[in-house]
């Protein structure tokens, strides 16, 4: 059985075991309706009232793609469906409706609830939800309108939706009726007012007061025979048996409270996404956060005082609250008011990726209120709770260590998934049907996403207890194990992980263990040296992981292994932005702690050394640089092997060293020997292989031979292209070598619309101030200087001065 099987089959034995036990408590947490006369109107100020603010509702996605756009009738999915959507829904078992008002606390009847709207929830303006506010009015004009379910998190504003339909059915005359269906009592109470408006007889009363099994089809039967043009709102519904007829469990069958052929347009709010819950012939609209526009402009409608003059502050905290309409309402009308602690986007923004996070949230919720932030998440994991899962709060806040927003992959998963996999999947299942998670299909087992709020709130509960965040420190060494961060082949893997990793480096370094702090700094390692094949912005991206990973080696003593690792990586970042008159001194004071605590033969201060000759050579000290290679050379080959692999890089160093110094056959002839050599261990695309083969096509063509370096130039690049990509920099570099090797035939035109191309994306990724860049910078000037081109070679030589 594969693994979607396993999640629904496991999910459906769950479900069998816990759905009565889920319905009870729910009637039980329920008081007796002529205790609490508001009982009906306090589950709609949840999703109502906040998301309205930005108009939740339903197309807007990040993603725009066409197919995510489609609308979803149950039982039709399109095929890039989340994982949870391509699952049968578990059955779900519930009490029948006279029996769960037999198991209220008091055993008596329940009385009719007000049913108006809550229209002064309504905002202003409902912004990002016009394609699906559109439809529901179309549907409010036909005979049989039927039936639309509203699905989403908790925050996406489904309650908003709802409610700008009502105050435009309103309007137009219609019968609005807003019943809450967050429980058997709040349903029936609203539904016994909806017959007493409509001057129903006292039979069909009875019969829905009594919990007749009949009491559905007579209510709807009822309606049909009205014939008036009426909207029924059926709000919260996060618990779907509450809609089931008598006793069967599920709503999916059409014969309880909602009907696919509904004589009046229903509308339904729920958290439940599955499509197969809700059954065949039902609207189903999945609700998405909005766009990153919409988001911002949701912000400045409500803080219009909050200086933005180009609009990128509130672009920017749109983007960190996830655009959730819930957030962006909180927080908009937070920063409008004059007791705001933070009094603009930016600043608001900045407190959220600080220490201040904590404080930042906490002054977003108001008490005693569905629409606070972290009371959102609380309701669902509470329901999941008297589900019989429990342990789904935990995974959930396991999840939320990692980065939100981006798919925490299989390989980070797996570790926790093979403590129990059914039992796993099983909660993966309740959190994707409560809309707290997203899952994508991934081999192994689903990517899950968390969204950035989300993981803000349970992050609130992890810093007090380290034992989440070491077991996700934990998780993310596990699924570095084996990675070779030189490997092309390994490249979407640490892709995949860096997001997660610098999440852990950032906001969970000062709440992490000593022991997790330097295992997680090894991954941190590996994951920077994978980036000059990873990241097109390798410069930025090394500072900054370089930069964490020296915050979190300040957990350990300066002689700890790894954090004298982390110096090492924060020295390269210094080489790797061209700040080598830093990079020198850095490393020789390195060197001298790695000697003393590690020992001269070990790999790390051996790198280390490397890393100096490769500063002293960026200085063009080309003669010192040498000796230093040529004494590394000499104690690698003694302490290591005569072709490890860093020995051999260190030779391809040292012949860049000949070549600057004007020696291009001898340069040409190590490079060739060090190619050799990587070709018969290692595949033709590791990044040490492309490298010397790089700088033996440059050597090549200095010495003489340009049509041998124009065939090995070509056919590098394309391994690189098929490789990296064709706007890898490694693949731009090595395109503007071979673009060197062609000019030195005289084909300058076509040498020049390689170096047009190349450079200003080596600019963009590598950064002008690059020793690669520049050299590619300084082969143009000079074809451009042998084309006859002199006052465009004096300009590009003028931009490698600066």
């Amino acid at each position: 059985m594969d693994v979607l099987g396993v999640i629904g089959t496991a999910a459906g034995l769950a479900a069998l075991i816990v759905g009565a036990w889920q319905l009870r408590v729910a009637i039980l947490d329920r008081r007796d309706s002529r205790t609490r006369p508001t009982a009906g109107s306090a589950g709609v100020a949840g999703s109502a009232g906040v998301a309205g603010v930005a108009g939740a509702a339903g197309a807007a996605d990040n993603d725009q793609s066409a197919e995510s756009r489609q609308p979803l009738v149950a039982g039709q999915l399109p095929t890039r469906a989340l994982a949870i959507q391509q699952l049968p829904s578990p059955p779900v078992v519930a009490l029948p409706l006279n029996a769960a008002i037999a198991a209220s606390p008091v055993g008596a009847p329940v009385a009719a609830l007000p049913v108006s709207a809550p229209l002064g929830r309504l905002p202003a303006d409902v912004i990002g939800r016009e394609d699906l506010l559109e439809e529901l009015r179309s549907a409010l004009s036909r005979p049989a309108p039927g039936t639309f379910v509203l699905a989403g998190m908790g925050g996406v504003g489904k309650s908003t939706v709802a409610l700008q339909l009502a105050a435009e059915a309103k309007r137009q005359g219609h019968q609005v009726w807003w019943v809450s269906a967050a429980d058997p009592s709040s349903l029936q109470g609203g539904l016994l007012e909806v017959l007493h408006q409509l001057d129903a007889p006292a039979d069909l009363v009875a019969q829905l007061r009594e919990g007749s099994p009949t009491a559905a089809d007579h209510f709807w039967a009822f309606l049909q025979a009205k014939d008036q043009d009426s909207l029924l709102i059926l709000d919260n519904a996060d618990l779907p048996a509450v809609l089931a007829p008598d006793g069967t469990g599920s709503p999916a069958d059409g014969t309880g409270w909602i009907r696919p052929d509904a004589p009046v347009l229903t509308v339904v709010t729920t958290r439940t996404t599955d499509p197969w819950t809700w059954g065949n012939g039902v609207q189903l609209r999945p609700l998405k956060v909005l766009t990153t526009q919409q988001a911002a402009l949701v912000l400045r409608n409500l803080a219009p005082e909050c200086p933005d003059p180009t609009g990128a502050e509130s672009e920017s905290l749109a983007q960190r609250l996830g655009s959730l309409p819930l957030a962006l309402h909180l927080a908009g009308t937070y920063l409008a008011s004059p007791f705001a602690r933070w009094r603009g986007f930016e600043e608001y923004r900045n407190a959220l990726d600080s220490d201040e996070r904590h404080r930042a949230l906490d002054d977003l919720d108001h008490s005693d209120s569905r629409r606070t932030i972290s009371r959102t998440w609380e309701i669902s994991l509470d329901a999941l709770d008297r589900s019989g899962l429990a342990d789904a709060r935990r995974l959930l806040y396991l999840l939320a260590c990692f980065a939100p927003s981006i798919p925490v992959p299989a390989s980070i998963l797996r570790p926790e998934a093979e403590r129990d996999e059914n039992r796993f999947l099983v909660l993966l299942k309740g959190l994707a049907a409560s809309a707290l998670v997203d899952l994508e299909p991934s081999p192994g087992y689903p990517a899950v996403t968390v969204h950035p709020v989300i993981a803000d709130t349970c992050r609130a509960h992890l810093v007090a207890d380290s034992n989440n965040l070491d077991t996700a420190a934990g998780m993310l060494v596990e699924a570095a194990a084996g990675l070779d961060a030189e490997q092309s082949s390994d490249r979407p893997a640490w892709q995949a992980l860096l997001p997660h990793l610098e999440a852990l480096l950032g906001w969970a370094a000062p709440h992490l263990t000593e022991t997790a702090a330097a295992s997680l700094l090894e991954v941190g390692v590996g994951a920077f040296g994978s980036l000059w094949l990873n990241d097109e912005r390798s410069g930025l991206h090394a500072e900054e992981l370089a930069q964490s990973m020296l915050a979190l080696a300040q957990r350990l003593t300066p002689d700890h292994p790894a954090a004298l690792k982390a110096r090492y990586c924060a020295g390269c970042a210094l080489g790797i932005n061209g700040r080598h008159a830093e990079g020198e001194p850095f490393f020789k004071d390195l060197v001298s702690d790695l000697r003393r605590v590690l020992g001269e033969r070990d790999e790390y201060t051996l790198q280390a050394r490397d890393q100096l000759a490769g500063a002293v050579l960026a200085l063009d000290r080309y003669a010192e640089a040498e000796q230093l290679y040529r004494d590394l050379v000499a104690d690698q080959e003694l302490y290591l092997a005569l072709n490890h692999r860093d020995t051999l890089a260190t030779k391809v160093d040292l012949a860049w060293t000949l070549g600057r110094q004007g020696r291009y056959a001898e340069a040409a002839a190590l490079c060739r020997q060090v190619l050799t050599a990587y070709l018969s261990t290692l595949e033709t695309g590791h990044s040490r292989t492309l490298d010397a083969w790089g700088d033996l096509v440059r050597w090549t063509t200095a010495e003489g031979n340009p049509v041998e370096a124009e065939r090995l130039g070509t056919e590098l690049v394309e391994i690189e292209q098929r490789v990296l990509g064709t706007r890898h920099p490694l693949t731009s570099f090595n395109r503007a070598t071979l673009a060197a090797a062609i000019a030195a035939q005289g084909r300058f035109a076509e040498a020049e619309r390689i170096f047009a191309e190349v450079l200003p994306e080596l600019d963009r990724t590598w950064g002008s101030g690059d020793y690669r860049t520049v050299v590619a910078r300084e082969d143009y000037a000079a074809v451009l200087a042998a084309a006859g081109r002199d006052e465009g070679a004096v300009a590009q030589r003028s931009r490698v001065v600066e």
